[in-house]
């Protein structure tokens, strides 16, 4: 069986985040990394909405220059 690879990082948060995460999770019946994961790419596909160029997890070289080149702004992840 295949093995996932997932990225990790620490997270700090302010005094009273880690808290409310947790309450938020347990009422939407998710872990906490889970919730965090959600309220993460939630927020990611909103602002892709609102920017024009090129968008998190286009990695490509030729759409940053092409991006460039017509005048976009480039986003980078």
């Amino acid at each position: 069986m295949a093995r996932i690879v997932q990225d990790q990082f620490v997270v700090r948060m302010p005094d009273g985040m880690r808290s409310r995460l947790a309450e938020r999770a347990k009422n939407n019946m998710r872990s906490m990394n889970s919730e965090a994961v959600m309220i993460l790419a939630d927020a990611l596909s909103s602002e892709s909405k609102t920017t024009t160029g090129v968008q998190f997890g286009d990695p490509s070289p030729a759409a940053a220059h092409e991006a460039t080149r017509k005048g976009d702004p480039v986003t980078h992840g």
